[in-house]
């Protein structure tokens, strides 16, 4: 065997292994077993109900074609067995060949009925005939009764009867033709009444020939008793018991199905009951999702990582009011400082004015950051929606520009413009896509040593359009990089005052977000750049 068809076949079990060990614990699959046993078990309590209720019928009012020759019992000679499947006061005889009682359920009636009789009793003989009997009036007027023995033979069409032997006799008993049987001149009146079916008034009297699994002949014969109303409808009766009596115990069977169900759904559920107590409570581990159900891990799974977001959200909310605690902090307490400083009098008079200039731009950061978060709770909220036009980049870049440039000019760095003349349109909230590009430039020239270069440019995409804000300064620490567009993340480790807040680019991230478009890092910024900022803006929509 190959290597590639030995991994095929371990690939194989494998996969059995895990589709056998998904049936074992999959819910679905427990319920379907229940649910199965439980049908199974209803099918087989009709069954039985049903069974003794028709045994209960045919014990009371046996007929000669419930023996089957076919049957275990018959083939056998059980006769026990076919001695149960009749009861009081009905009578089973079983004779063989030769006319010897083999067995008998009623000591009484073996004792009235002899080896001689048995030709005569009605029902079909070995060879598989049987009496065919026929009532006439002949010319005299008189009832004449005609006994027929016929055979049934097998044709291409059907079967074909035909007359073995035949015998007449005349209601008093007096055979008037036919040798059926033999010389007998005349039949009594008990030998009319068994060829006609009857043993007595409230008897009824048939015979079946059958031969064994040995080849030996046997002779059934049954006497039942002739049906009144009032036997019937006991017999109706006792049968309906068992039907009664079944009612009980199929609501115990459902009740039985109901409370295994109810506990399999609870069991199944308890590793996902115990992560949520564990969660509510702080105490102990969340249990391993191989130990859910199938059916459960995908929700559990779910409920475990909406708990780590959970987590998350909790730890990112606890920095936030920590970095704003900072970043507010220190700029009041520098306000409260020279404040004060102001009202104890100790201000020299020539630095009043640097005092007043440091109040104010402590109280403009502060501003800064107030409103900041003032934006990003506005834009965090479900209801708010941006207002999207189809806007010209190009014009609306420039017009921020304008304003921009002096900032830039004051902190000792340049500008470079880099957008075509021809319109380049896309879909924007013109006022977020200012904020945006306000705070990467602001950012570029604020964090960066005096004559940095910032270059700003523009071009059409596939998906929209593309702004690229690119600067040759000291660049972004790999170690903030991936993080650099969430709130309060700044290359000052210690948040130092006059280092930022850390909420430019945040916001910056924001504000593409809502308008659907992205903001991220160049992997490879243009030379002679260090570090590039591509925002992408959707495609604006036809007029």
């Amino acid at each position: 065997m190959t290597s590639s068809e030995q991994s095929a076949k371990r690939t194989a079990s494998a996969r059995l292994r895990s589709t056998l060990r998904n049936a074992t614990t999959s819910l679905t699959v427990r319920c379907l077993l229940i649910v199965l046993a439980y049908i199974l078990a209803m099918a087989g309590l009709l069954h039985v109900t049903n069974q003794l209720a028709n045994e209960e019928l045919k014990r009371t009012s046996p007929y000669i074609e419930m023996f089957d020759d076919g049957s275990t019992m018959m083939q056998t000679d059980d006769f026990r067995q076919m001695g149960s499947q009749v009861s009081r006061p009905s009578a089973l005889l079983v004779f063989d060949g030769e006319g010897k009682l083999l067995f008998s359920t009623s000591r009484n009636v073996a004792q009235k009925i002899t080896a001689k009789e048995l030709p005569l009793i009605a029902g079909d003989e070995d060879d598989g005939s049987a009496y065919v009997m026929l009532d006439r009036t002949d010319a005299q007027g008189r009832t004449v009764h005609e006994i027929n023995l016929c055979k049934p033979t097998p044709t291409p069409d059907g079967y074909a009867i035909s007359v073995k032997s035949t015998c007449s006799y005349l209601s008093d008993g007096t055979i008037v033709s036919g040798g059926l049987f033999g010389n007998k001149a005349r039949l009594t009146k008990r030998e009319m009444s068994l060829l006609q079916g009857v043993y007595s008034r409230r008897m009824m009297i048939a015979k079946h020939n059958y031969k064994n699994e040995k080849g030996q002949r046997r002779i059934l014969v049954l006497l039942s008793p002739t049906e009144s109303g009032k036997d019937f409808r006991a017999a109706v009766d006792r049968s309906n018991a068992y039907r009664i009596a079944a009612v009980p115990i199929a609501v115990a069977l459902t009740v039985l199905a109901i409370a295994v169900l109810a506990r399999v759904v609870r069991k199944s559920t308890r590793p996902l009951d115990r992560a949520i107590d564990a969660r509510r409570s702080g105490v102990g581990n969340a249990p391993d999702p191989s130990s859910m159900p199938v059916e459960l891990r995908h929700t559990y799974e779910d409920f475990l990582g909406l708990m780590a977001e959970l987590d998350q959200a909790q730890d990112d909310k606890r920095r936030m009011i920590a970095d704003i605690s900072h970043d507010l902090k220190t700029p009041l307490s520098v306000i409260r400082g020279y404040a004060q400083a102001f009202e104890d009098g100790h201000v020299p008079q020539e630095n009043a004015e640097k005092y007043l200039h440091a109040i104010a731009a402590k109280a403009d950061l502060a501003c800064e950051l107030i409103d900041s978060l003032q934006f990003l709770a506005k834009t965090d909220h479900p209801s708010y929606q941006a207002t999207l036009e189809n806007r010209d980049l190009c014009e609306d870049l420039r017009l921020m520009l304008i304003d921009k440039q002096p900032d830039i000019e004051q902190a000792g760095g340049t500008l470079v413009v880099e957008l075509p003349e021809r319109p380049i349109r896309a879909r924007a909230d013109v006022e977020l896509l200012r904020r945006a590009v306000s705070n990467v430039i602001d950012n570029a020239y604020k964090h960066n040593p005096r004559g940095v270069t910032i270059r700003i440019a523009c071009a059409p995409t596939r998906d929209g359009a593309l702004v690229s804000i690119a600067d040759d300064g000291q660049g972004v620490p790999t170690d903030i990089r991936e993080h650099a567009f969430e709130p309060f993340v700044t290359s000052n480790t210690a948040r130092s005052a006059g280092k930022g807040t850390g909420l430019g680019l945040a916001v910056a991230s924001t504000c593409m977000q809502v308008q659907g478009g992205t903001i991220s890092f160049a992997e490879r910024p243009e030379a002679p750049y260090s570090t590039e900022v591509l925002m992408t803006l959707p495609p604006a929509q036809k007029d």
